[in-house]
């Protein structure tokens, strides 16, 4: 028979049971390995076998449970290594397909833990990371061939797929661990009189890893007791174990931490059990480490059910201890698909969290390097579930990593900014701004601390960005002709031209990179000019060819049919290529040939992709008029005064904007309401003020009535109310907005409570209970309110009755947990969480709408804002620099700058910048006597005389001015005797 019909399971068995014993030593388990990894890259196990799913389950489960004896550090590393390449192969071949989500969370785990711990060798670390963005990137590049499944289905599955961020880093806890008051686990149960033998087999757990096995805290207790006295090989064959130790070596067990020591400090720090690998799976992984061999262990009584029903799993000589397997026998098992890609790159974010303080920076760093690679191998902003976590953890992340001063993070962390910014910018509008900002401060703060690098590459991050084609354009029309937002491009430009000028008189790459950015407008303007000028050229052969159609339709129809044959020719070959003996390298060529069954969603796809772009409100159209922009430009201005004359006084603002039309008279109160919600540059502090005045009352009305309170429980609506404006101090002030309040929220809610007092007197109770859990000076007085103390005030507030128990008890632990920050009242940390979830809150309106325009358009108008700055930079670098190449780049600035203006018929332009040439060409000098010499021993007047000349000869159509300053030029000439023959001569 063939070995393709035969069930896989059958002749890997023998195999996998050598791998999971913990009676074999390093060198069999590593041939065991060898072998398993010779039928996958062989291509020996049949993808379309329908044994396959459970064989590679039982692999993937086996070898992420390797245990063997440990001999020495080095030959147990060569194992480690060979259980690498059995995960990355198997995961990068084509059976790797049908392994589950659960599988694959599981062997992207093994790879974490090798590689954050640091006592294994750089080169095995090193060896785990490759690993890892290999299979990162082969995950990520099948991403368009899975589908969103509904929300009902994902909250079932997430629980499972657990990737825990802290657990794997107890080397990076050392310090902690060695305060812990628990005994390590390895000494918990050895008398060294009696036990010296089995004390030496396991005692160097603290050489080890634990790997996969993430003790769960319902067996722990057990697990660690038993383990620790009898095992006589030590579990997950990553817990290394050597029989050379001696007594001695016990001792300072205490001294040396390690992740043998999951237990102890998973159970001191409860944070992690919630997010521990996830709740089935982990209590067998747990109980993994309980030998079979029962007889010989002193505690069977402490054993909890789950260990004994999962020893009998172990046992089961198919091997299958899964627990899909195990809860519903002959449950098919499901391929991957998003749900471990999600939870990865959900790992992934946590792990870029420079306020966690389980995470080092070699952690940081690893999780932005395979951030990396995720985002360069898949379209993640077509899946929803993905774009969210971006927008919301990994933007908040990156932009704190900005101000670290490790020169790494930071370079990593712009390298994943450009990829976000690059592909998904029309959902982070507000994120960019913020990003764009930061980047700003960097360049300009006047900070000694601050490296020259940082600098540097946040100019150059400005550079990269100012590349993508269309990118300044959108920069200009969503930021700076926006009401609220910053005038993004005109900012920068004004930054860089400053920028380029160098205060010293020396030129640095900060001035020549500030220099590029300006020029990357002007080298894309003249491209798009170019382009025209030749589509012209093009039109005209066109009407020339029209006369003769035949021609034209046999050519078509040969090329359409080459066409054909080519991409027949692709989609054959991808098909019929045989996936030969050795596996592909990399993640994206294996992926390629991934595609089972998975090319019909791709068309849903594009087919969403395509979907029309939304206009935001305050055009009139999708690609409004320049003149149109002129005029919200101007609004723009306006407004700005109008806010900063509302900041100081309220009324005199709303006249200002009355007097210039932009709010109605007599006085609109929904108008006004909405411009006091829309418009973040106001002070809450006034807007409290304004809304709560007693003549106000018909404009606190309108302004409750902006917000939707719709679903939202009473404290939920108070703080998304309260985040608007500056609670002012005064009690009937404060009685009169939260009666606005009540009344809003009792009409959005189908009327809740007894009446309306009960919903006020809740709503005030909710304010006081925020001021006594985090108010610093009432705390100093008295303890902070208790939930009995908080419902027993509220007893028969309800119109008599009481209110709901449990509604009460969610509000108090909301409000204890997370507090209701006023506006204008915070600093550090909690300031900038309120600034961010603004931000998100924004961004979830119409105005979070990013408008993507067609390269070109409104070249014109960009370039009238900046030409004035880059020819001035241009001049200044140009007249400092005694570098060829910088001189050359000079001058063909000069040159596209001139074929623009001429292009766009702008004759000031071109004066300008022959006037300014003309300085550099040492022709308009008094004396002539010297001038030949002058001229001559100098070759910067050479090249800018030539230009100047190549210039007028080629656009001097449009120049006017500039005229004067070429006849002076050519009349020094003149005088000078320098003129050729031919020009002199009649």
């Amino acid at each position: 028979t063939e070995l393709s019909e035969i069930e896989p399971n059958v002749f890997l068995r023998p195999f996998l049971e050598v791998i999971r014993s913990e009676d074999t030593t390093g060198p069999i388990t590593g041939l065991a390995l060898t072998s398993v990894n010779k039928f996958l890259s062989y291509a020996l196990i049949d993808p379309s076998h329908e044994g396959t799913a459970e064989g590679m389950e039982n692999m993937a489960d086996a070898v992420t449970h390797a245990r063997f004896v440990g001999t020495d550090h080095a030959s147990d590393e060569v194992v480690l290594m060979k259980i690498l390449q059995v995960l990355r192969t198997l995961l990068l071949t084509p059976v790797g397909a049908h392994l589950t989500n659960e599988s694959v969370c599981e062997i992207m785990q093994s790879c974490f833990r090798i590689c954050f711990e640091m006592r294994l060798s750089e080169l095995l670390r090193k060896s785990a990371e490759h690993t890892l963005v290999d299979m990162v990137q082969l995950l990520f590049t099948r991403l368009p061939q899975f589908k969103e499944e509904p929300k009902s289905y994902m909250g079932t599955n997430m629980k499972k797929l657990k990737m825990r961020a802290g657990g794997m880093s107890e080397s990076s806890k050392w310090k902690k661990q060695k305060r812990s008051p628990r005994p390590p686990r390895h000494v918990t149960k050895v008398s060294p009189g009696t036990e010296q033998p089995t004390a030496n087999t396991s005692n160097t757990t603290a050489s080890g890893v634990t790997f996969i096995d993430a003790p769960c805290p319902s067996s722990s207790g057990s697990s660690e007791n038993v383990s620790s006295a009898v095992s006589p090989a030590t579990d997950s064959g990553l817990e290394l174990s050597s029989q050379t130790a001696s007594k001695e070596d016990l001792t300072d067990l205490d001294q040396v931490p390690s992740l043998g020591l999951n237990v102890t400090e998973n159970q001191n720090r409860p944070e992690l059990q919630n997010e521990s690998l996830r709740e089935e799976k982990t209590q067998s992984a747990s109980v993994e480490s309980i030998p079979e061999v029962l007889e010989e262990c002193a505690s069977v009584a402490e054993h909890s059910d789950s260990a004994s029903v999962h020893d009998m799993d172990y046992v089961n000589p198919r091997g299958v201890r899964f627990t899909q397997s195990s809860q519903k026998e002959g449950a098919a098992l499901v391929p991957y698909g998003l749900p471990c890609i999600r939870e990865l790159f959900r790992f992934l974010i946590s792990l870029t969290n420079p306020h966690d303080r389980h995470n080092s920076e070699v952690m940081i760093h690893m999780g932005l390097q395979l951030l990396t690679v995720a985002l360069e191998s898949a379209p993640i902003a077509n899946c929803q579930s993905l774009l969210g976590l971006v927008k919301e953890e990994l933007c908040r992340h990156l932009f704190q990593l900005l101000s670290v001063e490790r020169l790494n993070l930071y370079a990593a962390s712009l390298r994943v900014c450009f990829l976000l910014f690059e592909s998904m910018r029309e959902h982070l509008k507000f994120q960019l701004e913020m990003y764009v900002k930061k980047l700003m401060e960097i360049i300009t703060v006047e900070n000694p601390k601050m490296p020259y690098e940082m600098k540097e590459m946040a100019l150059e991050a400005i550079v990269q960005l100012w590349r993508i084609p269309s990118f300044v354009t959108e920069l200009y029309i969503n930021y700076d002709c926006d009401y609220y937002c910053a005038n993004l491009f005109e900012e920068l430009t004004k930054l860089l031209s400053k920028n380029a000028f160098p205060v010293s008189g020396q030129l640095y790459t900060v001035h020549l990179l500030s220099l590029e950015a300006l020029l990357t407008v002007i080298d894309s303007t003249e491209a798009h000019c170019q382009a025209k000028v030749l589509s012209n050229i093009h039109q005209q052969e066109k009407e020339v060819v029209k006369s003769s159609p035949e021609t034209m339709n046999s050519a078509k129809e040969t090329s359409n049919n080459n066409e054909r044959v080519l991409s027949e020719g692709k989609s054959s070959s991808a098909v019929s290529e045989p996936v030969g003996p050795c596996p592909p390298t990399s993640g994206c060529l294996m992926a390629d040939q991934m595609k089972e069954g998975c090319m019909e969603l791709e068309g849903g796809g594009e087919a969403a992709e395509k979907s029309v772009s939304r206009k935001p409100t305050r055009f009139s159209c999708i690609l409004p008029s320049p003149q149109e922009l002129m005029q919200i430009k101007n609004k723009k201005k306006l407004l700005i005064t109008g806010t900063e004359q509302f900041n100081q006084k309220p009324k005199k603002g709303i006249q200002f904007l009355q007097e210039k039309n932009l709010l109605a008279t007599p006085i609109d109160n929904n108008e006004v309401a909405r411009w006091l919600r829309e418009n973040p540059r106001l002070d809450k502090k006034m807007i409290g003020e304004f809304v709560s005045d007693r003549k106000n009352i018909d404009l606190l009305e309108s302004f409750v009535g902006t917000f939707s309170f719709q679903g939202l429980r009473l404290d939920e609506a108070l703080r998304l109310y309260l985040e608007a404006f500056r609670l002012p101090g005064e009690a009937p002030v404060i009685q009169r907005l939260l009666e606005a309040f009540t009344e809003h929220w009792r009409k959005s809610n189908g009327s809740p409570f007894a009446n309306s007092d009960a919903c006020f007197a809740l709503a005030y109770a909710v304010i006081m209970l925020n001021t006594d859990q985090h108010n610093h000076n009432v705390r100093k007085q008295n303890v902070p309110m208790t939930l009995e103390e908080f419902r027993k005030n509220l007893k028969g507030v309800n119109g008599g009755k009481d209110f709901e128990q449990d509604i009460l008890e969610d509000m108090y632990h909301a409000i204890k947990n997370d507090e209701i920050v006023m506006p204008e009242e915070q600093t550090g940390l909690v300031k900038e969480n309120y600034i961010w979830n603004v931000l998100l809150h924004r961004g979830a309106t119409d105005e979070g709408i990013f408008l993507h325009v067609p390269p070109g358009s409104y070249d014109h108008d960009l370039f009238t804002m900046t030409w004035g700055p880059t020819i001035a930079a241009l001049s200044y670098v140009f007249d400092k620099s005694l570098e060829e190449a910088i001189i050359q780049k000079a001058i063909s600035g000069f040159r596209k700058c001139a074929m623009i203006s001429a292009h766009y018929g702008l004759s000031d332009v071109f004066d300008n910048l022959i006037i300014s040439l003309c300085k550099f060409t040492a022709l308009s000098s008094d004396s002539i006597e010297n001038l030949p010499t002058v001229f001559g021993s100098n070759p910067k007047a050479h090249i800018a005389a030539k230009t100047v000349f190549q210039l007028a000869h080629r656009h001097g159509d449009i120049l006017r001015e500039g005229w004067k300053n070429i006849m002076e030029a050519m009349l020094q000439l003149f005088r000078a005797e320098l003129l050729p023959k031919a020009m002199v001569e009649v």
